[in-house]
């Protein structure tokens, strides 16, 4: 916005009045939303709006994983660029700014990352299913455990705020909701990734966050810029959007800590002592060292066995052992991989969770 006073246009508050930003306007202004918070909750918006001081701050190390990933952000478009895409980068110093008005209360305002287009050895490939001009590019980092879940189900599924929030950005370059391009990196093997989404489901999202996001609109249309009249919170506190929430202290007090209540007596387990703990982990890391070497001495005993066969030149040999005459032979295995990305662009997001199910276990690791 051709007024913004912020002088970081990427330091800036998820939510906020656009009658603060210029003190010669008059009447509320629009309630101004972040592209980047398009999935937050929307009393998480409110809070930020009507500056209510935060409860639950960024960790130090939360803060540094977010500032990676930042800094992280050019080096994928590089990546792009040496890949063959065509990419015109948004000058981080002094980035395009968008702005969308999704109803009369309310604005959606960003910078896009980039726009371009793909390599034109990939634009006859079925990833790409439309015309290759100019599209939104945006860039995202995720852990190893996120990026495998964005890979295998999709950014509509995995992130769907991502989308809504390339569909507000090709809106306010464009004029209209194109394909985008998701461009995503795994902060721990420093791969890249791409996902190309067809335009009507990028439209789809931009309804959807648009529906969700009109309720909020139709609130400060009622009650002006009132901090003490709070808009309907959008999940529960067991969430993770709540327990990252800056202001989960504020909204729901208590909920933040202390380890979940038992449902029933048969759900109470007996108190472990402190000494017990220790010597539980002292029996895992004996254990640990155990396997470890006896896990090398196998290695080692697989490894001579498969030079030994070599030499004989056969695939299968029989060769006394301790106890018995046993079979020494070489298996060939079988995979089979499933192209999710060329997947994600022929299916929709409700076609995808028939073929693709997720699953969650729970295991205890120590590290």
């Amino acid at each position: 916005m051709s007024d913004d006073i912020t002088l970081n246009p990427y330091d800036r508050p998820s939510a906020r009045f656009t009658d603060r930003l210029s003190p010669t306007r008059s009447g509320n202004g629009k309630l101004e939303v972040r592209a980047s918070a398009l999935g937050q909750c929307r009393r998480r918006l409110w809070y930020a709006a009507t500056d209510q001081p935060v409860s639950n701050p960024t960790t130090p190390e939360t803060q540094l994983i977010f500032d990676a990933g930042n800094a992280l952000e050019p080096v994928v478009i590089r990546a792009m660029q040496r890949a063959g895409w065509t990419i015109s980068p948004t000058n981080r110093e002094g980035p395009t700014a968008v702005s969308v008005e999704l109803d009369d209360h309310l604005v959606v305002t960003g910078h896009p990352d980039a726009t371009g287009s793909p390599p034109a050895s990939a634009a006859s490939v079925e990833d790409f299913l439309f015309d290759p001009e100019d599209l939104v590019i945006e860039v995202k980092t995720r852990g190893p455990e996120a990026f495998k879940r964005w890979q295998t189900l999709g950014a509509e599924r995995s992130h769907p705020d991502s989308v809504a929030q390339a569909a507000s950005y090709s809106l306010g370059l464009f004029g209209e909701v194109r394909d985008v391009v998701i461009a995503t990196l795994d902060t721990g093997s420093r791969r890249w990734d791409y996902e190309v989404i067809p335009a009507n489901r990028v439209e789809r999202a931009w309804n959807q966050a648009g529906n969700r996001l009109t309720e909020l609109a139709e609130h400060f249309a009622v009650n002006g810029p009132d901090p003490s009249v709070l808009p309907d919170r959008d999940f529960e506190a067991s969430d993770w959007q709540c327990r990252s929430c800056p202001y989960l202290n504020v909204c729901q007090p208590g909920e933040a800590a202390g380890p979940a209540v038992a449902d029933s007596e048969d759900d109470v387990v007996e108190p472990v002592l402190d000494e017990a703990a220790r010597g539980a982990l002292r029996d895992y890391e004996q254990a640990q060292s155990e396997l470890k070497s006896l896990d090398a001495v196998k290695r080692g005993a697989l490894k001579t066995l498969q030079h030994w066969l070599h030499g004989t030149g056969q695939q299968k040999a029989k060769l006394q052992g301790s106890a018995k005459t046993r079979t020494v032979g070489m298996v060939a295995s079988r995979r089979y991989a499933v192209d999710h990305k060329r997947l994600n662009a022929l299916l929709d997001p409700e076609t995808r969770a028939e073929v693709v199910t997720e699953q969650t276990s729970e295991y205890l690791r120590v590290s």
